[in-house]
């Protein structure tokens, strides 16, 4: 049988949790012999107690190393293995003698397991099974011990009856307690995310917003300076966007604006980012590109979006006009903005649904 691979971290999670119980169940050996050396329980039952303790530990284990454990619906194999210790304890009760009363506690210590995995019903159905099966033990001592005196054997049952259905009822209830807040936890995180995202996401376009532009290029200037790296930025600007929501109402505008960032950042690379800049008007900022490739990156996406059909506006033409800079060492981030801008304008003038660059001196 083949092994898990290593890298399954939710396998290697159940394994550890597995290991901690098995390091529980050695406690219950550790007491075995203590009983015994002090003259509560014989030898042979403590030995044979342990070896049937290591055998269960080996088997769970084989189970979890060979993924066997994948087959069953819950593969933690909680219940299973709480339910395996509850009943090899109720075995040991019949041979404990005067420490039986001793290992009485090991039924909550093995349920205890169980709280943080099982709902209450499961762990009120390992409480019957311990009750049934301690009481079948005990039914086994009155009949084999002449000694046993019976209304002990009873109290100490009632006992049981009393606290492990109360355990479970607990536990359960910690299990409620633990789902709520792990559902608290979860929406607090889709609330913490989705605010994330409004901090850096225009709220109409779901582009990138202008202070993240911002801070993106702030951080793009410093990398270029210290790499001596070069980057490029592309304005863009939507042509006649006024006569769009005069001719066809604002919601059409809208629509305009909120199909671009899709149609323009087709091409874009993964370290590329696009954003909204105010307006009709859109920032692109290019790491590691010089000004012939942001020219020509700027050229396909005016000509994707001059040959595109926006919605709302029946058979008009949407165009835009880019102006691209690249970084000069040392400049300013308002200064490459106010470069790419004159491009910009530059391509107004000269007719629009064009690309431009900065005209020398």
């Amino acid at each position: 049988m083949e092994l898990l691979p290593e890298g399954d971290e939710r396998q290697a999670l159940r394994m550890r949790r597995h290991l901690m119980a098995s390091g529980t169940s050695l406690l219950v050996v550790l007491t075995l012999f203590v009983c015994a050396f002090i003259g509560l329980l014989p030898m042979r039952a403590a030995v044979e107690g342990a070896i049937g303790i290591v055998a269960l530990v080996l088997a769970f284990h084989a189970l979890f190393r060979t993924g066997l454990n994948l087959r069953f619906s819950d593969p933690s194999l909680t219940t299973e293995q709480v339910g395996a210790a509850i009943l090899f304890l109720a075995y040991l009760m019949v041979h404990a003698g005067p420490a039986r009363t001793m290992l009485l506690v090991f039924y909550l210590v093995a349920m205890l397991f169980g709280v943080l995995r099982l709902n209450g019903k499961r762990l009120m159905l390992l409480a019957m099974l311990a009750l049934g099966a301690h009481g079948t033990a005990l039914l086994l001592v009155l009949a084999r011990d002449p000694a046993a005196q019976p209304r002990a054997v009873f109290a100490e049952f009632a006992v049981l009856a009393v606290v492990l259905p109360w355990f479970a009822a607990m536990g359960g209830y910690v299990n409620r307690l633990r789902l709520r807040l792990s559902d608290s936890n979860r929406d607090l995180t889709r609330a913490v995310e989705r605010i994330e995202q409004l901090a850096i996401r225009d709220e109409l376009t779901g582009a990138y917003n202008r202070r993240f532009l911002m801070e993106c290029l702030a951080r793009e200037r410093s990398r270029a300076e210290r790499l001596r790296a070069s980057f490029s930025i592309c304005l863009l600007d939507v042509d006649h966007f006024k006569s769009i929501n005069d001719g066809f109402g604002h919601p059409a505008g809208d629509a305009v604006l909120i199909e671009l960032p899709a149609l323009a950042a087709a091409g874009l690379r993964g370290a590329d980012v696009f954003g909204r800049f105010g307006g009709e008007e859109f920032l692109v900022i290019l790491p590691d590109t010089s000004l012939a490739g942001a020219q020509a990156l700027a050229e396909r996406m005016r000509a994707a979006i001059e040959a595109a059909r926006f919605s709302g506006i029946g058979e008009r033409r949407v165009t835009a006009t880019l102006g691209v800079a690249e970084y000069c060492a040392g400049e300013e981030v308002t200064a490459l903005l106010a470069r790419a801008d004159r491009a910009l304008y530059a391509g107004k003038t000269g007719g629009r649904n064009r690309v431009a660059i900065p005209q020398p001196g």
